[in-house]
């Protein structure tokens, strides 16, 4: 049996299971109806993609997944979320013979955004209201047009081009469809569902890699020809998962992402299902071994449950009781846990060392081109140095990927919007107590991404991530209660 059919056929064991828990915790958020579209699709994706011969024949083969599931869905823009982990995400270079060769890279988020979200943001920019662009719009825009601008010192238009068209795919559309069409806290509820249904799969897909010592994933790779520079990486001896995200620390974060999601979900129960979902999505988490994402999660638990202690003490208690059960029946595999952990373990410590050296480094190339950066970068000799063993630099930073290629500009302008929401975020949540509302909740979980990818470079599913959290953040904004103060009181009869 071919190595590619005997992945998908323990992909199918393995995910299936949690779609099943996933849907018990959907139903009180969508119907059993939606439910079944958005398991269907997902399935029929990932079955696309281990059975395509190549990226284009897999292109092909999303067209009329995502047109039933346009047809199909009541709001099909979740679609965007719920497929976007399905495939393995990976870019592939598409142009046109004869005229241009390469126009842009698209991997399969971006098919998303052109198949699912792309006629949603047409729809959407007919309402004025949604044309009127806010400082926090007009930062991104700003971020968006500079980064075009200055790719085209590479060779000329044909780079702007490249570099406009991916920021569109990778930024615009996401950002602008999921800040004007989130309005109510049923949309907020369903975005935050969308994460956990795509992620909980991969969590249990990410176990299986660890326990099997297996990629599963990577088979599509070889088959459709794309080339990886380290397919397998490992930590203390183990298998460090990456399922669709390719990459181990984008796998973590995306499952960082998605457990923080089910943590803010409010179905208004709290039953035996979402247990064993949190359970789930903690599993896929530690699976990664990506100690980034662990640490922003610990960041996003910490905020959440700070602001709440009373309603947070269950929680602890049930993460105290499951670390006893672990030091009472297998002392050696908490100490290997420990082992792995940030500042503390031993394990892999070149890494630590690794990103200390980069910052250094990366500053003083950064000082030569401190506004606008510089495209040869790569080829400072200070940064040479840092060449590993797969014959890379791994820019493990995202603040200074941008830095170092664009300048402290673009840099000042990302973080600027970034910061401009989590701060509004975290005022409205001081405003308002309506539990609903979740603007603690959505700061916490951007203030977690913020911080992890100061870990890692925005490589595979990473922007596409952040760049939908941020527009949910700025719905939230947008679609925030005017406070009315109340009306005086008079006593009637009384003169005043």
């Amino acid at each position: 049996m071919p190595d590619y059919l005997r992945a998908l056929i323990y992909t199918l064991i393995v995910t299936l299971p949690a779609l099943f828990v996933a849907g018990r915790v959907a139903v009180p958020t969508i119907d059993a109806r939606e439910f079944r579209v958005w398991s269907v699709c997902w399935v029929a994706t990932m079955v696309a993609a281990f059975l395509a011969p190549s990226f284009m024949v897999f292109s092909l083969l999303l067209v009329p997944i995502c047109i039933y599931g346009n047809i199909s869905a009541k709001q099909p823009l979740y679609l965007f979320v719920v497929l976007m982990f399905a495939a393995p995400c990976c870019s592939v270079l598409f142009g046109i013979p004869g005229l241009m060769h390469s126009i842009v890279y698209l991997d399969p988020p971006r098919l998303l955004v052109i198949l699912v979200l792309l006629p949603v943001a047409l729809s959407l920019l007919g309402d004025r209201d949604n044309r009127r662009l806010s400082l926090m719009d007009l930062l991104l825009v700003g971020y968006v047009v500079l980064t075009a601008l200055l790719a085209t010192r590479l060779v000329g238009m044909n780079d702007l081009l490249r570099q406009l068209a991916s920021n569109v795919l990778t930024m615009v559309i996401p950002y602008f469809v999921f800040s004007r069409a989130i309005r109510s806290k049923e949309d907020v509820n369903r975005l935050l569902l969308a994460f956990v249904v795509a992620s909980m799969p991969l969590a249990t897909l990410g176990v299986f890699e660890v326990l099997k010592g297996w990629r599963v994933y990577v088979t599509i790779l070889d088959r459709w020809e794309i080339p990886m520079l380290t397919a397998y990486l490992f930590r203390d001896g183990m298998l460090r998962a990456s399922t669709s995200a390719i990459e181990s620390i984008a796998f973590g974060f995306l499952c960082m992402t998605g457990t923080a999601c089910l943590f803010l979900l409010n179905t208004g129960r709290s039953d035996i299902w979402r247990k064993v979902a949190i359970g789930i999505m903690l599993c896929g988490l530690l699976s990664s071994l990506s100690r980034g994402p662990w640490l922003g999660f610990a960041l996003f638990l910490a905020i959440l449950f700070g602001a709440n202690l009373k309603a947070s003490f269950k929680y602890v208690a049930l993460g105290a009781a499951a670390i006893m059960v672990v030091l009472l029946s297998s002392p050696s595999l908490m100490g290997r846990f420990v082992n792995l952990l940030p500042f503390v373990g031993s394990a892999d410590r070149g890494s630590e060392s690794y990103r200390s050296e980069l910052f250094e480094r990366s500053l003083m190339v950064i000082q030569r081109n401190p506004l606008f950066g510089s495209v040869n970068f790569m080829k400072a000799h200070e940064l040479q140095a840092m060449i590993q063993g797969q014959g890379i630099i791994d820019i493990v930073n995202t603040y200074l990927q941008i830095s170092l290629e664009f300048g402290l500009i673009a840099l000042a302008l990302f973080v600027a919007f970034f910061g401009l929401v989590t701060a509004k975020l975290a005022i409205m949540s001081l405003r308002t107590s309506a539990p609903e509302a979740n603007h603690l909740g959505v700061a916490a979980l951007l203030l977690a991404i913020l911080f992890t990818i100061a870990t890692t470079s925005s490589v595979t599913v990473i922007p596409y991530i952040y760049w939908t959290v941020a527009g949910l953040a700025v719905a939230l904004i947008r679609k925030a209660p005017v406070v009315v103060p109340p009306p005086r009181m008079r006593v009637v009869g009384a003169r005043f």
